[in-house]
């Protein structure tokens, strides 16, 4: 006899998709492996995301899905054999202690866990194996837990599910306040109403259950389905529902958002050790962040963040400055709305926009350069805009007004740079002032393909040259062979931060500095045996292991691939690729990409945000550096491969303006094909292939 169970949350039209390049199953991941804090992983249908109960084999704790919060959620099931209680839960006894739970499996749709039971009761035998699959809930508000128990024993047995909910403190938030934090909605204990359902001062909670009980003969089995779902207090929950058609809507969801958002994005296979993974994972951190709510300003959103229900809203300086042409590939011409309502926000105020467009936070010091970086992007990949152009080019004159005599910006202090916990990089630093450089630079470039006035572009051209002078002049210092950072009193520090690196990107950097920043990586100071350190080990005055954001022990998840790019694009690729391959274990230990991780070992820390877009830099470094697609402002592609290990590569389906690029590199030969057809075939050198 076979039994169904279901706990759902909402509903939306059933549709099938497929995507040829990439499968749900290609982003599946063994539960074991992975090294995240138990509230880390979660699943999510682009509607709603859900969190497992660490070590057991059904429960389920919190759930959002905006504008609803549901904190202090769980539920548990217990399961009767006969007369005997099997309860599921943690527990690290000995004995009969419950259903052991036995590892699962991550899908970009649902989560699957196994469990097993296997005791002599008196004369009797109950053995159990159980499987549940948890599923988020897309177009509604809720999640699905899916229940399979097969009777492994010779006799038959008498099951029953025993679901206890605990309905916790659900609430609402308007769409305005997804901000970067997990929302804590001022609701009170939601209550019984009636059977299977609870109220509170703002929200309904709906449980709905299928197929709770079976006799099971031996080798049979019964699957049973507990559905939950919110809504608002004024509104009425379904009476019914349909917990077959709702899993398949997240599928769909999901297949779907495959065929759409990777259409532009290659497939990639490589017998480099751990390559493969890192790539496929680094997509899937930017896959993670789209939301599909008709309610958002945007429908897809791209979240920065969003995984554990913490920061659903778009952040310019995480999604255009570390992730530009990624972003760009997954978004394809839609991301020039976004780019819009970025202007439109007013970037002179906020530094991010939440779900229902309002602007958030403050004015960023980065923002202009950032904003700059995304423009840029745009005009190769897509099309020149007037509209763009000019808002970058108001961001970056109207800071240039701040500069002083001796053309540099004092910047102020850390809230309004990258918050380290010291003092440090403050006031005249060199990054961002050496970006100021860039933006001119890139401004001058792009006027030219929509007629700018030539007098004003070799303005631009001239101010970028004296702000690369200033840098070099004022604030590098010979003896220590390194940047400092100016106080407005005079007083000089020198912080051995990462974000050095970030200047010469930029291009102030002369060939003897940049090969004086480039003897600091090694593994006494940036570099660890998981990834690198956003402040150096050698710096005793600034170092820390807390704060791996920006002050050391670690880094955000976007610094470690960015620095190898940097290293691509200013030609040292040895360095790039040992500074890459120290974070391929991310591809085999976490989920997706958090918003950052220690250098030493392969973990991220509990405190912060489990995922983050710029988890994308990851495929951007492979794809614009190592493979070294080298897209140009008037629509021409170059390649300029710098793979210095042996082994294979192949992509495939690289789009760049509706062209499809296949390559197959290997340190001695590259075979590039466009549209199926061989363009190239010989040793791997910078060469136009559009």
């Amino acid at each position: 006899m076979k039994t169904t169970f279901f706990i759902v949350l909402i509903m939306y039209p059933f549709l099938t998709f497929g995507s040829d390049k990439f499968q749900l199953e290609d982003f599946s991941i063994q539960l074991e492996q992975i090294t995240s804090d138990p509230s880390h992983i979660w699943v999510s249908s682009g509607y709603t995301t859900v969190n497992p109960a660490q070590n057991s084999v059904m429960g389920v704790n919190d759930f959002f899905s905006p504008p609803f919060a549901v904190r202090k959620f769980n539920l548990k099931i217990k399961i009767q054999a006969d007369s005997h209680l099997i309860r599921d839960e943690e527990n690290l006894g000995k004995n009969d202690v419950g259903l052991l739970y036995a590892g699962g499996t991550w899908f970009p749709h649902k989560i699957v866990r196994h469990g097993t039971y296997h005791w002599l009761k008196g004369e009797k035998l109950i053995s159990l194996g159980v499987t549940s699959e948890l599923i988020p809930l897309f177009g509604q508000s809720g999640f699905i837990e899916k229940v399979t128990v097969k009777n492994r024993a010779s006799v038959p047995v008498a099951l029953k599910l025993l679901p206890e909910l605990v309905s916790g403190s659900p609430g609402m938030l308007s769409l305005s306040q997804w901000g970067y934090s997990v929302p804590e909605p001022n609701a009170g204990q939601a209550i019984s109403v009636a059977s299977d359902r609870w109220a509170n001062e703002s929200v309904n909670v709906g449980f709905y259950r299928e197929n709770e009980t079976a006799t099971l003969a031996p080798g049979k089995s019964m699957t049973a389905t507990f559905t939950v779902i919110v809504n608002k207090k004024e509104e009425q929950l379904p009476e019914q529902i349909n917990a077959a058609l709702l899993e398949a809507e997240t599928c769909n969801a999901w297949q779907k958002r495959l065929d759409a958002h990777t259409k532009n994005i290659p497939s990639l296979e490589s017998d480099i050790d751990g390559l493969t993974e890192y790539y496929r994972r680094s997509i899937l951190s930017g896959l993670i962040c789209i939301w599909e709510n008709p309610a958002f300003v945007f429908n897809p959103f791209f979240a920065t963040l969003g995984i554990d229900g913490g920061g659903i809203c778009t952040y310019l300086w995480d999604n255009a400055g570390y992730i530009p042409r990624m972003a760009t590939l997954m978004l394809d011409a839609h991301v020039m709305a976004v780019a819009k309502k970025m202007a439109d926000i007013d970037l002179e105020q906020y530094y991010a926009f939440a779900p229902d467009g309002t602007g958030i936070g403050v004015k960023y010091s980065y923002s202009p350069w950032a904003f700059t970086n995304l423009v840029s992007t745009i005009f190769k990949f897509i099309a020149p805009d007037r509209e763009l152009f000019d808002y970058s080019k108001k961001m970056i004159l109207n800071d240039e007004k701040r500069k002083s005599e001796n053309n540099l910006i004092d910047y102020g202090y850390q809230h309004n740079l990258l918050e380290m916990r010291g003092t440090g990089w403050e006031h005249c630093v060199a990054s961002p002032n050496a970006e100021r450089s860039w933006s001119l630079q890139q401004l001058a470039e792009m006027g030219k393909l929509i007629d700018a006035n030539e007098e004003e572009m070799n303005d631009w051209k001239r101010q970028s040259d004296e702000i690369i002078t200033a840098v070099r002049k004022e604030l590098w210092d010979e003896k220590e062979q390194w940047f400092a950072s100016i106080y407005p009193n005079g007083f000089r520090d020198y912080v051995y931060s990462i974000q050095v690196f970030d200047a010469m990107r930029a291009g102030v950097c002369t060939p003897a500095m940049e090969k004086a920043l480039i003897s600091k990586l090694h593994d006494r100071a940036y570099l660890g045996s998981h990834g690198i350190t956003s402040v150096s080990k050698s710096d005793s005055t600034h170092f820390e292991v807390i704060d791996t954001d920006w002050s050391g022990g670690g880094a955000y998840s976007g610094t470690g691939p960015v620095l190898a790019l940097t290293l691509y694009e200013r030609g040292y690729p040895e360095v790039a690729w040992d500074v890459l391959k120290r974070h391929f274990w991310m591809g085999k230990h976490f989920i997706y990409y958090p918003q950052e991780h220690y250098c030493d070992r392969p973990m991220s820390p509990a405190h912060k945000r489990a995922n983050e877009a710029s988890g994308l830099v990851g495929a951007e470094a492979v794809l614009f550096g190592l493979i070294g697609f080298q897209p140009q402002y008037n629509g021409e592609l170059y390649i300029h491969p710098q793979l210095t290990v042996s082994g294979n590569i192949h992509i495939k389906d690289f789009v760049y303006r509706q062209n499809s690029f296949e390559v197959n590199l290997t340190p001695k030969k590259m075979v590039v094909r466009r549209g199926g057809k061989t363009i190239y075939e010989g040793s791997p050198k910078r060469v136009k292939i559009l």
